[in-house]
């Protein structure tokens, strides 16, 4: 939850902002910190508040952030998780029925491997089939293409609901953001939204197009920062999908699965395949080092099947992986085809 959105019961005036000069945005960044209490405190303006007083606004924070315990015995179906993104039929039924909301999940994949089209199409059918929710799209490079959209909804109107194409399309919000720092503001403003909204459409879905040159500028091997940054803004993400039972997607561009070897100065790079796939021929993985992989729930990986001959419906073939879940049966795979207009067809 954002500093400044805390009333002044829990947080005195000023304090939200000069917390802020320090970098301490969010609830998670001050109660999560690396940084000892005392040494926060050290670094507010001298005198603006007594230390006692500082460590109650942490126990205030902490109590007003914190779950209510409930009896297992009172426990009912309202309590759980009420969203899930249908995906594929076949997929769907390794996932437990869908994407389930509260989870933050990693599509990955190759340029070109139908993972942006994959994900699109699931939101619009989404989107058809529950007419009392919204989804956020981030644009990271500025693809997204309203006619495919459109295209997308005016071949699945066929097989589903008749509904209004306007009014659909409405409840999919277009953001388009180039760095960090942008996709931030984005997120914060819907927090503060969703914090004091209760109307209806409900977001339920946040797709991050792709995440990678987000973070890759940052990520260096002689550096820590670059991890500081991705870890943090995770770890939001994280935070956000719990309290407004939410799905993150975040998609994420793929690198050269290279086997390690003493000499540096070996050329070429000797590609090997990939352990966590079904198939010897996929020689790439997630970018963004080993450690993002943990920073979510699931990692998909989406990958071009390769045919012998073109498709008599101009349609082409892909394939989606479960490399890794918390939250399903990981090591599955599911295929599926999608159009010249970028329609996924029922698989």
């Amino acid at each position: 939850m954002l500093l400044k959105s805390l009333p002044p019961t829990v947080l005195p005036d000023g304090l939200a902002a000069q917390l802020a000069s320090l970098g301490i945005v969010t609830s998670t960044d001050l109660i999560f910190s690396s940084t000892s209490l005392l040494e926060i405190y050290m670094r507010l303006p001298s005198k603006s508040i007594s230390f006692t007083d500082f460590e109650a606004c942490i126990d205030s924070i902490s109590e007003k952030l914190a779950a209510p315990g409930l009896e297992a015995a009172k426990l009912d179906h309202e309590t759980r998780p009420d969203f899930k993104m249908e995906t594929l039929s076949s997929l769907d039924n390794y996932l437990g029925g869908g994407l389930p909301c509260k989870r933050v999940i990693e599509i990955s994949g190759d340029k070109g491997s139908g993972k942006s089209v994959l994900l699109l199409n699931c939101v619009l059918i989404s989107l058809l089939k529950n007419k009392d929710i919204s989804a956020l799209w981030i644009d990271t490079t500025g693809d997204f293409a309203i006619e495919k959209a459109v295209e997308i909804l005016e071949y699945h109107r066929q097989v589903e609901t008749p509904d209004d194409m306007e009014i659909i399309l409405q409840r999919l919000h277009i953001s388009t953001a180039v760095d960090i720092e942008s996709v931030q503001e984005i997120i914060r403003a819907l927090d503060v939204q969703l914090a004091h909204q209760e109307s209806i459409p409900r977001m339920r879905c946040i797709v991050i197009d792709p995440v990678t040159p987000l973070l890759s500028p940052y990520l260096s091997a002689v550096s820590s920062q670059g991890h500081a940054i991705m870890s943090a803004f995770m770890r939001y993400l994280h935070d956000l999908a719990t309290r407004y039972s939410l799905l993150v997607l975040v998609v994420n561009n793929a690198t050269l699965m290279r086997a390690r070897s003493t000499n540096r100065a070996q050329i070429p790079v000797q590609a090997v395949s990939n352990p966590l796939s079904a198939f010897a021929s996929t020689i790439r993985k997630p970018a963004l080092g080993p450690s993002f992989t943990f920073m979510t729930d699931a990692t998909l990986w989406v990958s071009r099947w390769p045919e012998k001959k073109e498709s008599e419906e101009r349609s082409t073939a892909h394939v989606i992986e479960v490399f890794r879940s918390r939250f399903s049966v990981a090591n599955v795979w599911s295929p599926f085809r999608i159009n010249s207009s970028g329609v996924l067809l029922a698989d």
